[in-house]
């Protein structure tokens, strides 16, 4: 064999890794389709669909800030996981009447952070989450998120969540 007339593989093997690598970072994440969704979807420009006989509706939404967290806030209700709403938007779930205790998931907590309700048959209640990076009780220097929940009244909470889908 004739020096130099086959590349070492200790050469060319590091490139290809590169080349490999790039590639992998170029390829499309999964498409949402194959997700299944946790809430129903709210259409643009549609009125919201009748609470169902029976049954209560609870609303999460989040105004649209760029200035705080645009990370999901998880929400647990009466212990366990809800749902997620990230930085301006908005979903709902239908429930049976009862008594809720509505828990955002935060790195620390703080008072005044959790909302109970009690839902009759056909009621509707609003839940804006809000966020401070700003606050955290064990490091002034770090930036964390703390979610709180407030029930607001409902032709506020209407309006906020109707201006969040027309993007204005």
């Amino acid at each position: 064999m004739a020096r130099g007339s086959a590349p070492r593989p200790e050469r060319w093997l590091p490139w290809a890794s590169v080349l490999m690598l790039m590639a992998a970072g170029c390829a499309e994440p999964p498409s949402t389709a194959q997700v299944a969704s946790i809430a129903p979807p709210i259409p643009t420009g549609q009125a919201d669909p009748p609470v169902a006989a029976g049954q209560a509706r609870i609303w999460f939404y989040r105004n649209w800030l760029p200035s705080e967290s645009l990370n999901l806030a998880n929400i647990d209700v009466n212990g366990s996981y809800y749902g997620s709403v990230a930085n301006g938007s908005a979903f709902y779930r239908d429930v049976p009447p009862g008594h809720y205790h509505i828990a955002p998931v935060s790195y620390n907590r703080d008072f005044n952070q959790d909302r109970n309700v009690d839902l009759a048959p056909g009621q509707q209640v609003y839940i804006k989450i809000l966020s401070s990076e700003s606050w955290d009780g064990a490091c002034r220097d770090c930036v964390r998120d703390t979610f709180y929940a407030w029930e607001i009244p409902q032709e506020i909470a209407q309006a906020e969540i109707a201006r969040g889908r027309s993007g204005i």
